[in-house]
């Protein structure tokens, strides 16, 4: 969703009276939040403790420096660096130097993504920003590996044409038109059932081909999961819905299109105050025109900018390589207990907000077994290579592997691979645009701002910025191995062994038999967590079970919940400090199963009326 021109608007709005959790029942789907008057000395406001220093529990510390600037916040990290899975580094090659992102590497600027944005803004970073247009080959170019070579996916900027010859002539697309046609005479499911896999759900409304070989690849490059194994309610949440009150998926996406999107109360109004939100002028021409966005210095600067930002506020204390073994309530004064390693003393929080994953939680807590559901997780490989050659990788922004490629043709395991020359500008790139920014500057004209080789910038006449560091790049790639290909496997590969994959990858699929001149490996182990079947039960079962033994003292954030994404993790740190900052009771999950009250008018500007 975009903000700027995206036709889209809250037209009407029902209010649920609002509900205290304390007299909702063990089942319920998630209260309404209730204000509630906090009083000295045990306000939970005056002094919260964050559990873990990832790119969450930044964010949980900057929206409470915002929104209770007078709280003393206290961010507990058990290793000695800061920000999780984001971390950049750059490493030298022969004429400079290149940069590798170990995790993730581009964010979008649409929805939870107008947070990332937001903060860049108020961080001063908008300048670092690198923006790639929705009219670059990284935006247009994308593939999917299958069966042994890659294939271009539709874009509606190929035109009709082009995309349907491309279906047609390509076996990965079999049967998948008349599949989408017939979608909306198949039976749909029994209200009776409160969720199946990704996989089950599509095999019905489209079939399994469809699943096999294009859903289970787009599974692999988000959540690096098991497409027969993921919840559909949670994944996607609004074909779920469509099939249930409209009898398929596709006549809920045309009575959407005509009537408009109904959204929850909350969602609703976060979008009415990021359309609110004091946007600089460059911002309000570029968010509806970029597809993905990084930084000069990759994503690890932003969690780097946004520490010294903590600290510099006088607010904020770290306690790094402190091991938090132990919380418990505070049944006398009110708060919360943290127990760390090495500390004679426990010390009490009026708040405490865990940014770990539930498994982590759960042995840390003191009051019961098992506080919130546990989840499984993953485990990804990422590889690293740049190679002296340019342009040894097609123009676009990669390809995934879906699980139906045959074993001979991705013996490594491999999810996908990026080509991450897509993103971001060579030194050759950015000087012929600095060329032509010149003569739009003088125009003085946001309009004119035009995408050169498909990567736009903030700051006129400010350079175009690059990421890497050479005069003549060559080809910068990287290779995803694991997520649930490895579940079970009782040891990993080692760096040697994840390069030697790595390049057999590439090599099968790419051709590329060059040495790397620089490489790098990263494992993340339980880095992706799974959103199986039955997911949001758990949500509401670890709802209840947080308030109850808890009471609003303890919360949670973090990708667990409601997405995986960087985004996704700003977005919960903001509602989770959001509802401290009014008073409302919560954990965290409270939002769960909320009714949906906000119906937003579509994009033909044609008002519609709420139909509860």
């Amino acid at each position: 969703m975009r903000l700027c021109g995206h036709g889209l608007k809250i037209t009407s709005r029902t209010v649920t009276p609002p509900r205290c959790p304390s007299r909702v029942s063990s089942v319920a789907a998630g209260p309404t939040p209730c204000l509630r008057a906090y009083s000295s000395p045990s306000s939970p406001t005056d002094d919260v403790a964050i559990i873990g220093s990832g790119i969450t529990g930044l964010a949980c510390a900057y929206y409470l420096t915002k929104d209770l600037p007078k709280a003393k916040i206290t961010i507990y990290e058990a290793s000695d660096r800061l920000g999780g899975w984001l971390s950049s580094t750059r490493v030298p090659v022969k004429d400079g130097s290149v940069l590798f992102e170990a995790g993730p590497r581009t964010l979008r600027p649409t929805s939870n993504g107008l947070l990332s944005v937001r903060l860049l803004q108020e961080l001063g970073l908008s300048g670092e920003a690198i923006l790639t247009s929705h009219r670059s080959p990284a935006a247009q170019n994308r593939y999917i590996y299958w069966p042994n070579h890659l294939v271009r996916l539709p874009h509606p900027s190929f035109g009709l044409v082009e995309n349907f010859s491309s279906v047609i002539r390509e076996p990965l697309f079999k049967g998948s038109i008349w599949a989408t046609l017939t979608e909306f005479a198949k039976r749909a499911r029994s209200p009776d059932v409160q969720d199946e896999s990704c996989g089950d759900f599509f095999s019905r409304r489209l079939s399994k081909p469809f699943v096999d070989r294009v859903l289970s690849a787009v599974i692999h490059g988000i959540y690096a999961g098991d497409v027969w194994k993921l919840s559909a309610r949670s994944l996607f949440a609004g074909a779920w819905r469509d099939e249930l009150l409209h009898g398929s998926v596709s006549a809920g996406a045309l009575k959407n299109s005509r009537d408009g999107i109904t959204i929850t109360a909350r969602e609703g109004d976060f979008l009415q105050e990021m359309k609110s939100f004091q946007w600089e002028e460059p911002w309000k021409f570029l968010l509806g025109r970029t597809s993905v966005f990084t930084l000069k210095d990759g994503l690890g600067s932003l969690t780097d900018n946004l520490a010294r930002h903590l600290v510099r506020t006088g607010t904020v204390t770290f306690k790094s390589s402190t091991i938090v073994q132990g919380i418990a309530k505070d049944s006398e004064q009110g708060g919360v207990l943290v127990s760390t390693i090495g500390a004679p003393q426990p010390r009490r929080h009026g708040t405490v907000i865990s940014t770990l994953a539930p498994g982590k939680l759960n042995a840390m807590n003191s009051q019961s077994a098992s506080l919130v559901p546990d989840l499984p997780s993953v485990a990804v490989m990422t590889v690293n290579m740049y190679f002296r050659t340019p342009n040894l990788a097609p123009n676009g922004f990669g390809y995934l592997i879906p699980q139906a490629t045959p074993f001979e043709n991705n013996p490594e395991r491999a999810l996908g691979v990026v080509f991450d020359n897509a993103y971001s500008p060579s030194s050759v790139d950015a000087d012929n645009a600095n060329q032509i920014s010149g003569q739009l500057d003088q125009a003085n004209d946001p309009s004119l701002m035009a995408d050169i080789g498909g990567f736009m910038w903030h700051n006129r006449p400010e350079r175009l910025k690059t990421q890497d560091d050479v005069p003549l790049r060559g080809t910068k790639l990287t290779v995803m191995l694991g997520g649930h290909w490895w579940d079970g496997w009782p040891a990993y590969p080692d760096q040697q062994e994840g390069l030697a994959l790595a390049r057999s990858v590439l090599e099968r699929h790419l051709g590329i038999k060059e040495e790397p001149e620089a490489w790098q490996v990263n494992l993340q182990k339980d880095c992706i967590p799974q959103y199986i079947v039955g997911h949001h039960a758990r949500l509401k079962e670890g709802h209840n079970s947080l308030w109850r033994e808890y009471r609003g003292r303890l919360r949670v954030a973090g990708s667990w919940m409601y997405g995986v994404g960087v985004n996704d993790c700003f977005r919960s740190a903001y509602e989770v400090v959001r509802a401290l900052r009014d008073g409302r009771d919560g954990t965290g999950l409270e939002h769960v199963g909320a009714p949906e009250t906000v119906r937003l008018q579509p994009k033909s500007g044609r008002e519609s009326e709420e139909k509860q």
